[in-house]
């Protein structure tokens, strides 16, 4: 990683490192330094990069928050579910290393699925970042574990890659 990237994500939240690593890896496909097939390599890696990172930060969200929101957590649950949202909305701009390895003609709808469910994940940290806000502890409870975490193991089990990445 270069120091650049490496001040970066320790400066900046997830969602502008992706932005970053994404506008790096553009970047050197417009100048021509690589071959394209070498720079359409670096660019899907650090594109599975900044997945990875954002999904780990969306993981770790989820165990503070699986720990239960109560009224004497109701501020880290806020911080938690704002990081979780900004994480997110990064692991939605990128393509899924899964996506390689799907057929070429369903390949668009798969990365739409990616994308959409993504999106519901937002839908449910939303609504569950309103019922922290109303008072509604429980709800949000609810939201978090069964929502959340049943489309944290469905999303796992239809986009990630097989040995974790």
């Amino acid at each position: 990683m270069s120091s650049r990237r490496w001040i970066a994500a320790r400066l900046v939240p997830v969602g502008l490192v992706a932005v970053v690593v994404a506008g790096a890896g553009a970047w050197s496909i417009a100048r021509g330094a690589h071959a394209e097939a070498s720079a359409a390599e670096m660019s899907a890696a650090e594109g599975n990069e900044a997945i990875g990172a954002a999904m780990k930060q969306m993981n770790d969200a989820m165990k503070v928050l699986g720990k239960g929101v109560t009224a004497e957590t109701k501020d880290a649950a806020l911080a938690e579910l704002s990081k979780f949202e900004t994480a997110v909305i990064a692991a939605k701009a990128g393509v899924p290393a899964s996506a390689a390895k799907v057929e070429e003609k369903k390949r668009a709808a798969f990365v739409a699925d990616y994308r959409k469910t993504l999106i519901e994940a937002l839908k449910f940290a939303g609504d569950a970042e309103a019922a922290v806000l109303d008072g509604k502890f429980k709800d949000a409870d609810t939201l978090i574990r069964n929502k959340l975490g049943g489309l944290k193991s469905s999303g796992h089990g239809k986009f990630k890659e097989e040995g974790g990445k």
